[in-house]
């Protein structure tokens, strides 16, 4: 492991951390080597202008001013080329310009392929997250706020650009030039250059100091700005309510509150970096107050000329640049590590379920389904099913009820495979789950949530969403049967209409026939439905129920029922009670013979029974 720390006034900075995130994160780098190298030599082209740029005005000082250049090999040169001052001063002047062409040339090919370079990085991280968070189960989601997460995908991934590709090259061109730089300042004058130099351990020892509380501040901020995307998400995602119970007041304080937070952390990170900067400009204007003091005696004494004071102290000044260009750079990698720190924490979620290397592809199944001695809880100690074991024929229509937290959703969510049990299987065909493919094993199921999701797409596309390849025929045709056709030929654009956020400009009822009509487009042989018919009325909930209680549906069918009515519809009941089987078999049969289910269907819904029931049945 990598550690090292340099101790300060207030703590330590901990460079294993900004080594762990750069680690963690590099190998998005490796693809663009090539473009790296190529802005390395432009970035070194740009060094080399600043080497050869104050060179000219020496020329002017020393040849055209003044004639103090004697024999030197920029004499001898300009011998060759010019006659004369104003030949001499036409070739300064022609330098000058050449040399401004080819650093903006440098300085636009460097900065082009950074962002290239940049933007490709940065997609791909964001890219990779997206799609790692769409392997967790849906419990993964149900504790952490989605603004916060939005937050880490999209601000917190561009800050990583920073260190992982501005600052490689940028530290590079900046030590570089400074090396550079105080190479030909030693060349000219070695006691003036020592003078320079003592600069230097305070901007290093500032910028080592100060980071790494530009570091705790940017992510105290960054958590700060997290906290008001998810207030915003949440206000935003459900105002009827907020209205509805007169909670604008309340809300707008609240996110006024955490927005005042957020405003004090980024003045804070503020601060910290003026200070930084300050602190190196003061340390350089104080080296060149000394180097002009002693510079200028030195040429009044004969030992040096103006033109070399000049070309030094523009060396001088172009050391400055880069030392703040470093200062700089440690804000911004500090700020880079805690961003860092906070998407490595998504990337570090295990998924709930791992595919094994091995699975194989469902392929077409009849839509047997076997739950043996399952066993799952979401706590430790606390199961939520308990050595659970029942059979489902290919082609059985089975209501499975039972009281709140019976374990009815769990059923669903391990059929799905959204989680694995802990003990025992759940077999599809006779195959374990586990031993399959989960994008093969939800291509045959058909889901309706009794929460319906949809999508801001248009009508047509929410209804295929599980099947690209349907043509508007078929999704006309699906709309029918459950009786969707008749609103959505209404409404402005008919099946190209967009839905607004959650479909919250159609109402429950429709959303539900949406939802059911994109579990029967896809055609599946198993298909689970959690209270198909909320949020419809009478009528319109017999005319939905014939689209999945037809004999043109030849699916294994499982409903959640959560309001115990028309049970004699079902092939089978299925009783759950604290996480077991306590009974199957036909309504009537459990009417007689199940004083619980009896009592449930007599309360009307899974609501604890209201009515006594005598140990002989209802």
């Amino acid at each position: 492991m990598f550690r090292f720390a340099i101790k300060t006034g207030r703590g330590k900075l901990k460079l294993d951390e900004t080594h762990a995130v750069w680690s963690r994160f590099a190998r998005y780098t490796r693809p663009y080597k090539g473009k790296l190298a190529l802005a390395l030599l432009a970035a070194m082209g740009v060094i080399a202008m600043a080497i050869a740029g104050p060179w000219p005005i020496k020329v002017i000082f020393d040849h055209i001013l003044s004639d103090k250049m004697g024999d030197s090999w920029i004499a001898a040169a300009l011998s060759h080329v010019a006659s004369g001052p104003n030949a001499v001063l036409a070739w300064v002047c022609g330098a000058i310009l050449l040399f401004a062409t080819l650093d903006a040339m440098f300085c636009y090919f460097r900065d082009v392929l950074l962002a290239n370079v940049g933007q490709n990085v940065v997609g791909k991280i964001r890219r990779d997250l997206f799609g790692h968070l769409q392997t967790l189960p849906p419990s993964a989601f149900e504790h952490r706020h989605t603004g916060k997460m939005l937050m880490r995908l999209t601000g917190d991934i561009q800050m990583l650009r920073q260190m992982l590709v501005n600052a490689l090259i940028n530290a590079g061109q900046s030590l570089l030039t400074i090396t550079a730089l105080l190479i030909a300042m030693f060349w000219l004058n070695w006691s003036l250059a020592l003078l320079a130099v003592a600069a230097l351990p305070i901007t290093i020892g500032a910028s080592f100091r100060i980071s790494r509380q530009i570091r705790t501040a940017t992510n105290k901020q960054r958590e700060k700005e997290s906290e008001i995307a998810s207030i915003a998400h949440d206000v935003l995602g459900a105002m009827a309510i907020v209205q509805a119970f007169n909670r604008e007041r309340v809300e707008y304080d609240r996110f006024k509150r955490e927005n005042r937070s957020s405003i004090r952390a980024g003045l804070k990170t503020t601060r910290l970096q003026s200070k930084l900067y300050r602190i190196v400009s003061l340390a350089s204007a104080a080296a060149l107050c000394a180097i002009l003091y002693f510079g200028v005696r030195a040429v009044l004494a004969g030992t040096m000329t103006a033109g070399d004071l000049l070309v030094f102290v523009s060396y001088l000044r172009g050391v400055s640049k880069p030392m703040r260009h470093v200062a700089k750079l440690a804000a911004q990698v500090a700020k880079a590590t805690a961003c860092g720190q906070r998407v490595a924490e998504l990337f570090a979620i295990e998924p709930a379920i791992r595919e094994r290397p091995d699975a194989v592809d469902l392929g077409e199944i009849r839509g047997d389904i076997a739950f043996q001695d399952v066993s799952f809880a979401y706590e430790p100690d606390r199961d939520v099913l308990s050595n659970a074991s029942l059979t489902i024929a290919p082609g059985e229509r089975v209501a499975i009820v039972g009281h709140t937290g019976a374990g009815k959703s769990t059923l669903i969510k391990l059929l799905l495979r959204f989680l694995d049990p802990r003990e025992g299987c759940v077999r599809i065909d006779g195959r374990d789950l586990r031993d399959v493919t989960t994008e093969s094993l939800r291509r045959s199921i058909g889901w309706v949530h009794q929460d319906t999701i949809l999508f801001g797409m248009s009508i047509a596309d929410n209804i295929a969403l599980g099947r690209v390849d349907a043509d508007k025929a078929m999704i006309r045709d699906v709309a029918r049967r459950v009786r969707a056709h008749e609103f959505i030929k209404t409404l402005p654009k008919g099946y190209g209409t967009v839905l607004g956020q959650g479909g919250a400009t159609l109402s429950g009822g429709q959303r539900q026939r949406l939802a059911l009509a994109r579990a029967l487009l896809r055609e599946p042989r198993i298909l689970l439905l959690d209270e198909p018919a909320t949020g419809l009325d009478e009528l319109t909930r017999a005319t939905v129920e014939q689209a999945w209680m037809s004999e043109s549906n030849t699916a294994t069918t499982v409903v959640i029922c959560h309001l115990l009515r028309d049970m004699d519809r079902f092939d089978r009941v299925i009783l759950l009670s604290n996480g077991r089987v306590r009974a199957a078999g036909k309504h009537a049969d459990l009417l007689r013979n199940t004083p619980e289910y009896a009592a449930m269907y007599l309360a009307g819904s899974d609501a604890e029974p209201r009515l006594k029931i005598s140990e002989r049945g209802a």
